[in-house]
């Protein structure tokens, strides 16, 4: 049985992510899930520090999740593509609805606001995963700006998932990452993908 912080994490993530930050009120958070409204100030002495909570346990799943399956291919081409590829699966989640930081920043957009820090946290560390991913395929003076370059095309991905509805941008946003790295001269090229390879191809996986 869940504990009772867990539990209060758990109903605010899941509300949150549906609704907005400013929209839930922590009435709706005690009602759904059972907890007294004291009990959920013992654990969150405020609704900015659930929030704050709530986030800091997202950061680490998501980064956790998206990390495992990067780290389940071999060559550096193959952990680039399956950061698109697991973007795309999670865009195919019935739950899906956009990014919690995305929403975090823009609801609480004062920059020095703890909130929005958490937000910029999180995506400073995706693109530093991301750097991690690209420096054996690049110069190393060119790793920082393309892993700059690619985390901005899995954010326009992001919200045109959301937005428009098309689950598979980061096929797009793929593309243009190789074109990308075609530019920077990149230490080596792109795999010849056959019908039976293991690499991660959208088409192999979806």
């Amino acid at each position: 049985m869940r504990d009772t912080r867990q539990l209060l994490l758990d109903t605010a993530e899941r509300l949150f992510y549906a609704h907005g930050y400013h929209a839930v009120g922590i009435d709706r958070i005690v009602a759904e899930s059972g907890v007294s409204k004291m009990t959920l100030y013992k654990h969150f002495p405020s609704k900015d520090a659930l929030i704050a909570a709530v986030l800091e346990r997202r950061d680490a799943a998501f980064r956790a999740a998206m990390d495992a399956f990067v780290a389940s291919f071999d060559s550096p081409w193959e952990r680039l593509e399956a950061v698109f590829v697991w973007h795309e699966r999670w865009f195919n989640e019935p739950t899906f609805n956009g990014c919690m930081f995305i929403s975090a920043a823009a609801e609480y957009p004062a920059p020095d606001d703890p909130i929005h820090l958490a937000a910029k946290a999180h995506k400073e560390a995706i693109r530093k995963k991301i750097k991690e991913i690209v420096s054996p395929l690049t110069e190393e003076s060119a790793a920082g700006r393309l892993a700059a370059q690619v985390l901005l095309l899995l954010e326009g991905a992001i919200v045109t998932a959301l937005v428009l509805g098309e689950k598979d941008s980061p096929r797009s946003a793929w593309q243009a990452t190789q074109t990308i790295l075609a530019q920077s001269r990149p230490k080596t090229t792109a795999p010849t993908v056959s019908a039976d390879s293991s690499t991660p191809r959208h088409d192999a996986l979806s």
